[in-house]
């Protein structure tokens, strides 16, 4: 067989109903979809995790401040945010969602814990926008 005829016998092979490629826009390889999202067009590629040296400079810039000033204060939350999991509590907070903690185990090195996150959708009305009336007195049609 020639190269070229090995190329398309390769091409085949990916089109079968097992080797089918995911559609455009669906998340990266693996069973169910696992892995990393792709990019759209355009687009970087999308950061495989976050570092603390990057997440100082998000919360120094949210605040006007330094990445030294803020330091401290990313470290305790951080450590009070392991604290918490470990000891198997689940956390609500509002920005991030609602995190469970599903299962903890001990590994070689330190523990494994499995987190399940729920993220809100879209924020809720303010209550006082809720008991507003909708037209001015006397506005009755």
């Amino acid at each position: 067989m020639t190269r070229a005829g090995k190329e398309k016998a390769v091409g085949k092979k990916a089109a079968t109903p097992g080797g089918t490629k995911p559609p455009a826009g669906a998340t990266g390889a693996g069973p169910k979809g696992r892995g990393r999202p792709e990019a759209a067009e355009g687009e970087p590629p999308a950061a495989g995790s976050v570092k603390l040296k990057d997440l100082l400079a998000q919360v120094a810039a949210a605040t006007g401040g330094k990445p030294a000033a803020v330091r401290p204060a990313v470290d305790a939350t951080l450590a009070a945010l392991g604290e918490a999991l470990s000891a198997g509590k689940s956390l609500n907070l509002p920005p991030l969602g609602r995190l469970r903690v599903t299962r903890n185990r001990d590994v070689a090195g330190g523990a494994m814990i499995q987190l399940r996150l729920r993220r809100g959708s879209a924020p809720r009305p303010a209550a006082d926008a809720a008991a507003a009336p909708l037209a001015e007195p006397g506005e009755d049609g």
